[in-house]
């Protein structure tokens, strides 16, 4: 029962009521700029990125849920600027461009392909409300022609300063960059692989 009454306080308090608020405007999130230095990596061939993420990170909410909850939720007076499938891509891009051009298509048969699915993008919270954490999970797939170079899975957490919408904004912001950096330094290591012809 306390366990039931926990979870049930902490989802009042972070669903917002809206007592008070009416027609007041959601506040806006995006990731901030990208101004965290970047792995040093040796520069890379030219890779084309192709992007998908699953259904509920393709509107702008702030998901968030409690422990393993099979049942995600989304603040009531908290947006993204843009879907969260939209921001990982930009910021990927932008990270990943550092070491070598990322082309939204393939420039040639011979050009490698990363495809990227993004399966999760929340704040989880404790059962008990206490602490936070951002999770971000995506797998990616290296393909030189019709051939699968590599494949890798990155899941990435990071702790939330505070127990609300931007101390989860926050954190995902840090475990964006932290899979970006991880799927960088992975790319890395399948440079040579993907540069051979005749995929």
């Amino acid at each position: 029962m306390k366990m039931r009454s926990a979870i049930l306080i902490l989802t009042l308090a972070l669903a917002g009521c809206g007592v008070g608020r009416v027609g007041a405007p959601p506040a806006v999130f995006d990731l901030g700029l990208d101004s965290r230095p970047t792995p040093q990596l040796p520069a890379r061939e030219p890779v084309a990125l192709v992007f998908s993420a699953v259904p509920t990170l393709s509107s702008t909410g702030v998901i968030w849920r409690v422990g393993d909850s099979a049942t995600p939720k989304s603040y009531a007076t908290y947006r993204w600027a843009s879907s969260p499938s939209d921001l990982v891509r930009q910021r990927l891009i932008e990270r990943l461009s550092r070491q070598g051009p990322v082309l939204a298509e393939r420039a040639s048969g011979q050009t490698p392909q990363l495809q990227v699915y993004l399966s999760q993008f929340e704040q989880v919270f404790t059962p008990d409300g206490a602490a936070s954490e951002g999770r971000v999970l995506l797998q990616a797939v290296l393909l030189n022609g019709r051939s699968v170079v590599g494949q890798v899975r990155i899941a990435t957490q990071a702790p939330a300063p505070t127990q609300d919408a931007a101390g989860g904004v926050a954190a995902l912001r840090q475990a964006t960059d932290d899979a970006a950096d991880q799927l960088a330094q992975w790319l890395a290591s399948q440079a040579k692989a993907a540069a051979r012809p005749g995929g």
